[in-house]
């Protein structure tokens, strides 16, 4: 059956180009729209990738109330531009999760960071997605969603400040830090 007469005995196609145009303006328009920032720290929503319900921040500061030594050698590396876990980095988070089951009582703030590359907005996001990532692996390994915190610093905290391939390796990275407070 031809579309083509209903179309005409409706209204006519100018009609209906118009409609379709406004729907593609308003598409447009939406996906322009740009997140709120919640003082340069990127806190999970809703929308969050994560499949577990993510603590509340509790009483810490992500500054002055976290110890990174204790898990240093933990610390999970990422290809460019991903959040996935390489096979070869799962070892460092069974180890984490050894030490989380040794001291039941501690919390792990997940601390996601990137390289220089990339808008200061999508590297939040992906700090975000990487830090859930090593969250949500931690959780199948049997720890408590409640003991972990996330935080995304983007590309403000590098540890290597050269712009090597070699820099970018180090900088791309989720470090576990014990929460002291």
């Amino acid at each position: 059956m031809n579309s083509l007469p209903l179309l005409r005995r409706s209204g006519s196609i100018r009609h209906f180009t118009g409609l379709f145009l406004s729907l593609v303006l308003l598409v447009s328009l939406a996906s322009c729209a740009k997140p709120k920032k919640n003082g340069g720290v990127s806190a999970p929503e809703e929308e969050s990738l994560t499949t577990s319900p993510l603590p509340s921040r509790g009483d810490f500061n992500p500054e002055t109330d976290v110890n990174y030594a204790p898990l240093r050698a933990e610390t999970v590396y990422f290809s460019f531009d991903s959040s996935a876990i390489p096979s070869g980095e799962r070892g460092k988070l069974e180890k984490a999760a050894q030490w989380m089951a040794e001291n039941p009582d501690r919390l792990l703030l997940l601390a996601g960071h990137c390289d220089e590359r990339g808008t200061e907005e999508y590297n939040r996001g992906l700090g975000e997605r990487r830090a859930l990532a090593v969250r949500e692996y931690l959780i199948g390994l049997g720890i408590s969603p409640q003991r972990l915190h996330t935080i995304s610093y983007g590309k403000d905290r590098p540890v290597a400040r050269g712009h090597s391939e070699a820099d970018y390796i180090r900088n791309r990275r989720v470090e576990l830090g014990v929460i002291e407070k």
